[in-house]
């Protein structure tokens, strides 16, 4: 098959959720194309592929949402075949994608978190899941902690990525772009965001395997934020939002695990 003899036009719209290793490409194979993906994330990545093509006929259908596993190269989406070779073709697709499994459904309810601080010390959770002031219909915590507190990884996982870079603090939504965060894949497919460290205040890298218990940076109070905390959450993630979910946490010397409440101080004794 040669290519001047038909008429191609490409059509790429993306549609991206912080990725910056992710991209959709087409390949000429006998009779048409083949569409791929290349996912250099440390996480799964969700893409939802709609087709728009002229004289090409899609072996998936016209929209679907696929689940490209992480560090993956020629990841086979779809191929397109050529309807009548006597006519010009057009290839046109858009792309939305994001970190996670989308088609996800189930996760390990019962998983006994670590607190995410320093054996021996004790924090408040000034907000708990649904409060008052940014948790509104959703499963979050805030501990309470000066900036420069050392923050321990609450589980195992690929850390996916970081910010570090901000230095801004103000107590409106606006300021949530300038949170600085770790985020954190587990083996169960959910994600762990620490949010609002310090500037600089991370001291693990994309693709570092974290262990549970282990030292990953620092609090601080950047961003959204009131006061100096820790804002934990745990989430799946889907291609427009994420799904919040409840947690339980060892407490004291080993005892638990059990949901933790808003206004309590909790103390880590392992």
């Amino acid at each position: 098959m040669k290519l001047n003899t038909f008429l191609i036009m490409s059509m790429l719209s993306v549609y991206t959720f912080a990725q910056e290793n992710f991209k959709v490409y087409y390949e000429e194979i006998e009779n048409g194309y083949a569409i791929l993906a290349d996912n250099g994330e440390y996480s799964p990545v969700s893409m939802e592929i709609t087709f728009e093509t002229e004289n090409l006929a899609s072996n998936i259908g016209d929209q679907k949402i696929l689940v490209i596993p992480a560090q993956t190269d020629k990841f086979h989406i779809a191929d397109l075949s050529i309807l009548n070779k006597r006519k010009g073709i057009k290839i046109g697709y858009s792309i939305r994608y994001n970190h996670g499994n989308h088609l996800q459904k189930k996760y390990d309810k019962e998983y006994a978190y670590h607190l995410p601080f320093k054996k021996g010390e004790t924090f408040t959770v000034t907000q708990g899941y649904n409060g008052a002031i940014s948790h509104k219909d959703e499963y979050a915590l805030d501990f309470r902690m000066p900036i420069g507190t050392e923050i321990y990884a609450s589980r195992d996982g690929v850390v996916v990525l970081i910010e570090e870079g901000y230095n801004k603090t103000c107590t409106s939504a606006d300021c949530a772009k300038f949170n600085n965060y770790i985020l954190i894949h587990h083996s169960d497919g959910t994600f762990a965001e620490y949010t609002h460290l310090k500037k600089n205040g991370s001291i693990v890298k994309p693709g570092d395997h974290i262990q549970q218990g282990q030292l990953i940076g620092y609090s601080g109070n950047v961003g959204w934020s009131t006061g100096p905390h820790l804002h934990f959450i745990v989430f799946i993630q889907r291609l427009k939002t994420r799904e919040t979910l409840p947690t339980k946490f060892l407490i004291g010397n080993i005892e638990g695990p059990i949901q933790l409440q808003e206004k309590v101080a909790y103390t880590k004794g392992y």
